[in-house]
C-alpha cells in the first residue's frame, strides 16, 4: 500500500471510530508500529488528528476550541468561586482526596480550610494551588504524559498509579454534562478522570451552569454513578430538578 493510500485509510478509521490505537491500525494495515506512529505523526502535524499516547484521535470542533486552563480562568470566575468553597464542604479531616484538572477544581484546593489532608491530583495548576495554600498538606503528584492546554498529566503512567490508590472522596470538572453523560475533550483526559472517580469512595462532579445541557467530544463518566452534581445557585429550577433524577444536585 502506498503512502498516501495508507494515510487515507488511517483517517477513514479515525473519522469512523473516533479513537484507534498504534496496534489495531499495525495489524488492519500490515505495517510496523513504527511506520504508524510516523504517519500519524505527521497526520496530527497537518491538523487532521490529534495524536495521543498509543494511538489517535478524530479532532472534534470541540477539541479544535478548547480554551487553555489559562483562559478558562476567566471565564465565569464568580461563579466558579461560589461553587469551590461549596466543594470544600464535602472534605473532611484527614480525608485523602483525588482533585481532577480543572479551573474551578484550583479555586477549590487554594480556598481549603481543612487542616489536615492527603490531595493526590494529575493535575500541575491544581498541584501548586495546593501547594500555595497556608496548610501543610500531604501533596502527590501523579506523573504521565504532559497536556499542555490543560495542564493535565495523562496516559498509562498516570492511570497505572492511580489505580494503585484509594480515596474518601473523588472530584472531576468537566466540559460538559448532558442527561447522565460526562464529558471532556480529550480522550486520554477522561479515561484518567475516570479512574479516579472509580478509586473514590464518594464522587462528585464540579461544574458551573454554563456546562449544563452542553457535551463535548468524550463521554467520561455516568452522572447516574456520581454522588453529586455541585452547581451554582443560577441553575434554572427545571435544570435542578432534571439533573435531580440522576444524582443530587449541590447549588
Amino acid at each position: 500500500m502506498l503512502k498516501s493510500e495508507r494515510l487515507k485509510t488511517i483517517l477513514q478509521v479515525i473519522n469512523t471510530q473516533k479513537f484507534v490505537t498504534v496496534d489495531e491500525l499495525a495489524q488492519a494495515l500490515k505495517v510496523s508500529d513504527m511506520t504508524i506512529r510516523r504517519d500519524l505523526n505527521e497526520l496530527d502535524k497537518l491538523g487532521k488528528i490529534s495524536r495521543i499516547h498509543g494511538g489517535a484521535q478524530l479532532i472534534s470542533d470541540q477539541i479544535r476550541n478548547e480554551k487553555s486552563y489559562q483562559q478558562k480562568r476567566e471565564i465565569h470566575s464568580k461563579e466558579k468561586l461560589e461553587i469551590a468553597k461549596r466543594a470544600c464542604n464535602l472534605i473532611h479531616e484527614n480525608d485523602s482526596i483525588y482533585v481532577g484538572p480543572g479551573t474551578t477544581l484550583e479555586l477549590m484546593v487554594a480556598n481549603l480550610k481543612t487542616k489536615h489532608l492527603r490531595i493526590v491530583t494529575n493535575s500541575l495548576p491544581v498541584f501548586e494551588a495546593a501547594r500555595n495554600n497556608l496548610n501543610d498538606y500531604e501533596l502527590i503528584m501523579v506523573g504521565g504524559s504532559y497536556r499542555r492546554i490543560s495542564g493535565a498529566f495523562l496516559g498509562t503512567l498516570a492511570n497505572n498509579e492511580l489505580k494503585t490508590m484509594s480515596f474518601s472522596v473523588g472530584f472531576v470538572g468537566a466540559n460538559g454534562i448532558k442527561n447522565t453523560s460526562i464529558t471532556t475533550a480529550n480522550l486520554e483526559e477522561g479515561q484518567t478522570e475516570s479512574i479516579g472517580l472509580d478509586r473514590s469512595q464518594s464522587k462528585f462532579v464540579v461544574v458551573d451552569y454554563s456546562k449544563l445541557n452542553h457535551s463535548d467530544f468524550h463521554q467520561f463518566y455516568d452522572l447516574r454513578n456520581v454522588d453529586g452534581l455541585i452547581t451554582n445557585h443560577e441553575v434554572g429550577s427545571d435544570v435542578e430538578k432534571h439533573y435531580s433524577q440522576f444524582t443530587t444536585v449541590y447549588k
